[in-house]
């Protein structure tokens, strides 16, 4: 059989007006995991078009594609033209997921939620010429699910190759994340077998690693036996974490020991009422300055979110965040404009209303 697995490029990916540099740092991790569920005899292709142009006059039988909402329309045309060619279309993702309707329209079948437990059963299905047009996500776990297959991925083609994922989801509920959407219907946070997580970090070549796991830190037994297992590899990493994570004793220590060198933390707002209304309880009454003065002296760099566009912000919020951030000597920020994107707890944007 021949598979095609394609992520669709960003509007931003091609745009004079944005660097092109941000949207070819990881490989489409996900995809290479739904390839390792495929026969040994299968034909497969993985095409990423942030990094290369798409071979579009191909045949494949199935076509697989992940969607975002800023790719919508991208993968939608993709969807179309294949199926036009009568490829069987399989559309999944955090916005097939929120807008299913919209997305059925454009596929064969539709996948909502995470893909271990539905892929296999698709494919089960596909073989006895007996797909279904949507499958849910019900049963929720990493135990025994296959290596990616990193040998589909162009490494030389992205800045960081190294990336890893260990876990799925994360422990809080922010009323701005796509989590609670994404998840909806199982467990929302859960963790690959320690052993499974470690040999897969002895499978990557070189020496640096980049954790994209939402909250690395989120099961702490898991997280310190990782820490533990990763001690002595020689390895250099970062992570996401929250404050709740930094300013705990001993975790934080146990992944600097294993090799962590930099933090992505959501400090999001220093607004207390913001907090509250967004539903970051993890970060009420954490004190900012000490948690990021702990990762200091700890010799981890601070890479720092914050969201703006919440209700307690005014005008002066901008440089507000950005004088704390630079006092705090922040090496490096992220900043979001706070977006009602489908699915999320937010209510749907109203000029009228903002």
């Amino acid at each position: 059989m021949r598979v095609k697995l394609i992520l669709p490029s960003l509007t931003e990916a091609h745009s004079p007006f944005f660097r092109p540099v941000k949207y070819s740092l990881f490989p489409p991790l996900g995809l290479a995991t739904l390839a390792a569920y495929l026969d040994p005899d299968d034909a497969i292709v993985l095409q990423d078009e942030h990094v290369e142009p798409l071979e579009l006059n191909d045949a494949p039988h199935l076509v697989v594609i992940q969607v975002y909402i800023t790719s919508a329309y991208r993968a939608y045309a993709i969807a179309d033209r294949y199926r036009a060619q009568g490829a069987h279309v399989c559309l999944g993702g955090l916005h097939v997921t929120s807008l299913p309707d919209e997305a059925a329209r454009h596929a064969d079948t539709i996948f909502l939620g995470p893909g271990e437990d539905t892929w296999p059963q698709f494919l089960a299905d596909f073989r006895m010429d007996r797909p279904q047009p949507l499958y849910r996500s019900t049963q929720r776990s990493l135990l025994g699910a296959p290596p990616a297959r990193r040998d589909l991925i162009k490494r030389q083609l992205y800045l960081v190759p190294n990336s890893i994922v260990v876990s799925r989801g994360c422990p809080h509920s922010c009323d701005f994340c796509y989590k609670e959407a994404f998840f909806q219907g199982g467990r929302s946070f859960y963790t690959q077998a320690v052993d499974d997580a470690l040999a897969e970090i002895d499978r990557l070549p070189g020496r640096h690693l980049y954790f994209l796991d939402d909250h690395l830190f989120g099961n702490v037994r898991f997280a310190s036996a990782l820490f533990d297992g990763m001690r002595g590899m020689g390895r250099l990493w970062q992570a996401a974490g929250t404050l709740q994570s930094v300013l705990r004793s001993g975790l934080l220590e146990r992944a600097v020991d294993a090799g962590l060198r930099s933090l992505f933390v959501g400090f999001e707002t220093l607004s207390q009422q913001n907090l509250r209304a967004q539903g970051k309880t993890q970060n009420l009454d954490r004190d900012y300055t000490a948690a990021t003065r702990r990762l200091h002296d700890l010799g981890v760099m601070v890479n720092a979110s914050f969201v703006f566009g919440m209700d307690d912000d005014g005008p002066d919020v901008f440089a507000r965040t950005v004088e704390w951030a630079v006092s705090q000597g922040i090496e490096t920020a992220t900043f979001h404009i706070l977006t009602p994107y489908p699915g999320t707890a937010l209510p749907p944007f109203s000029f009228a209303s903002s």
